[in-house]
């Protein structure tokens, strides 16, 4: 009778065993999980131009394709991520993309970001206008009647770099108009810039309103692109149409 009590007892010692390390095994595997879920570091948010905390919530890993220089497909089994973060701030989402891996999920913020637009112009255009936009970008959510001012300096520099007629940036930009410079559309979008320009500068009752924001965004990368990166980008073409023509006549 002692000997069935003591096996009774040391069968449910080794239960009671049993289930506090698979108890533990799980509370390790939690404690695991919620240190990863809290990767974090402080980056630039688009969304409300701060510097913030970003967190990410979501990777989601993928195998890639990636190509030889002339264009050939060299593999598909490239290992590369996509990092869904928030922002600690205000909220809002952003994604980035490492290609190859080559940023891990405790580095993201070294990886290109995808989403929103980080605001940063093709490297085509000039330094003093793309510095104007990025001096711009940071105070578009916070200032709107600086944020107008500021693209309308980034336009003047425009006119500078093409070589526009002095004058008021009405004038300048009618004369790039006139040159082939920019297309009569890209004028119109222009000389709404100019208004709002001046009511950022000038008007304190009828400033720019934050709804303007985006729209004056969106005409001043209309005028980039026209007047630098698709000629530069055509020029790219171009020149790798050149660089396969010659390698498949060497053949």
């Amino acid at each position: 009778m002692e000997d069935a009590l003591v096996a009774e007892g040391r069968e449910t010692a080794w239960k009671g065993i049993s289930v506090a390390m698979r108890q533990e095994k799980s509370r390790s595997k939690t404690k695991r999980q919620s240190t990863k879920k809290q990767v974090r570091l402080v980056n630039y948010c688009p969304h409300c131009g701060n510097r913030a905390p970003q967190r990410v919530v979501h990777t989601q890993r993928y195998l890639g394709e990636s190509y030889s220089v002339d264009g050939n497909l060299i593999g598909d089994d490239t290992p590369s991520a996509y990092y869904v973060v928030v922002c600690e701030t205000c909220g809002e989402i952003l994604v980035y993309h490492a290609e190859f891996e080559f940023v891990s999920e405790a580095e993201f913020a070294a990886a290109t970001l995808l989403w929103p637009d980080p605001g940063i112009l093709h490297g085509s255009v000039p330094q003093v206008v793309a510095g104007c936009y990025a001096e711009a970008q940071r105070i578009k959510h916070s200032a709107p009647n600086a944020f107008a001012t500021q693209i309308r300096r980034a336009l003047e520099a425009v006119c500078d770099d093409r070589k526009a007629k002095k004058g008021n940036l009405q004038k300048r930009l009618l004369d790039m108009a006139n040159k082939g410079e920019i297309p009569p559309v890209l004028s119109k979008m222009t000389d709404v810039l100019r208004v709002l320009g001046n009511a950022g500068a000038h008007n304190i009752t009828k400033g720019v309103k934050s709804i303007q924001v985006r729209g004056i965004e969106e005409f001043f990368r209309a005028v980039v692109e026209y007047v630098y990166v698709a000629p530069s980008k055509l020029k790219e073409f171009e020149e790798t149409m050149r660089f396969l023509d010659a390698k498949d006549t060497s053949k």
